[in-house]
């Protein structure tokens, strides 16, 4: 017998709705180039000096008008707070909130990208698709409610901004140098040797800081048997009073291999020698995208997720973030003033600020526990 609950009408009239605009936007970029090929190719027959393109307003006036229906669905709604999906998707009042800024900065960026870019290939269109489908998992990531549905979207994101990566070569043909073949220089001036290392970079390091991000999952399993927020906090409290130095330490242990995980990921100091390799290789319009759409968004939810999802455990063993965040601010001051090259900055920049804002989050912490 089928129950009409509220989780019940949150799941088919906003979060099928959602994947349905997107799906119908993404096939409709998807076509365009599509259909634009196919008249070129008749008109070629007549006149092979034919040049077509696809004005920037028009694309505007498209994904402006997807982003409008988002916005809208998402005022239509009202309700109090939904958890579906066996509890791994929470929509409530912040969730509300947060997604008209994620949809807001998505109009910002994608604007100014829009200025610079022609839309005269079929690589241009598979990268706003791309870009769409980063939109909507960042929309589901800070609707997440376990550790499980958490990692697994951030992995999801890690596939995405690598498809990106490769989607926006198309802005890079000034890599290729094919028409001269002296010095047997075939592999070396040919190819864009800082784009595949950016590739190849990314590539191992999203591999290395999955692996260890399951791992994490099975140890910490083991030690508080729930993936769910709200019962973590509660589990934990009941850990650190009833059991001894010895297990405490264990799962300190554990949570130093999550925190690991989570400075790889984001390339943050100490473990941050492969951001400023992989600055370097990114195109400007993918490298102002990752900077002020998919970082700052991942970072802000690392920031909600510490602060609030994971608040117990965070500042339970805070020592352990402090010690990195030292770590990295005094490796980062021996090589500030070297930072010659403008991606390279850029990187260390976004480092610098980063472990600036959670030094900000422990410090009065410890302030007010040595008061």
């Amino acid at each position: 017998m089928f129950f009409l609950t509220i989780s019940n009408v949150w799941s088919f009239s906003y979060f099928f709705v959602t994947l349905y605009i997107f799906f119908i936007f993404s096939f409709i970029l998807y076509l365009i180039p599509i259909y634009n090929s196919f008249n070129n190719t008749k008109i070629i027959t007549v006149n092979f000096n034919t040049f077509h393109y696809i004005s920037n307003y028009t694309i505007n006036f498209i994904i402006n008008y997807f982003l409008l229906m988002l916005i809208l669905l998402n005022f239509l709604w009202s309700s109090t707070i939904v958890s579906t999906w066996f509890g791994h998707i929470i929509f409530s009042n912040f969730q509300s909130k947060i997604i008209y800024l994620i949809i807001i900065f998505f109009f910002l960026i994608q604007y100014v990208i829009n200025i610079f870019n022609y839309f005269t290939n079929r690589e241009i269109f598979d990268f706003y698709i791309t870009m769409l489908n980063i939109l909507f998992w960042i929309i589901i990531l800070f609707c997440s409610n376990s550790i499980f549905t958490t990692i697994f979207i951030i992995e999801v994101l890690s596939t995405l901004i690598f498809l990106l990566l490769v989607t926006s070569s198309f802005s890079s043909t000034f890599f290729y140098q094919n028409l001269n073949f002296n010095l047997h220089n075939y592999n070396n001036n040919s190819l864009p040797y800082m784009f595949l290392n950016a590739i190849i970079f990314y590539f191992w390091i999203s591999l290395i800081s999955s692996l260890n991000l399951f791992i994490f999952i099975l140890f910490f399993f083991t030690k508080i048997p729930s993936f769910d927020w709200y019962l973590i906090e509660h589990i934990f409290y009941f850990f650190i009073t009833h059991f001894n130095f010895k297990e405490q330490f264990s799962l300190g242990l554990v949570w130093f291999f999550f925190i690991f995980c989570i400075f790889l990921k984001c390339g943050l100091a100490p473990f941050y020698v492969w951001k400023p390799s992989f600055f370097k290789g990114l195109t400007w319009n993918i490298l102002f995208f990752y900077i002020t759409f998919f970082y700052f968004f991942l970072f802000l939810f690392f920031i909600n997720f510490f602060t609030s999802y994971f608040y117990e455990i965070f500042f339970y063993y805070i020592y352990i973030s402090l010690f990195l965040i030292i770590i990295g601010i005094t490796v980062l001051i021996f090589i500030l003033c070297e930072t010659f090259y403008i991606k390279t900055f850029l990187a260390i920049s976004s480092i610098l600020n980063s472990l600036l804002v959670l030094l900000s989050l422990i410090i009065p912490h410890i302030v007010f526990i040595e008061i």
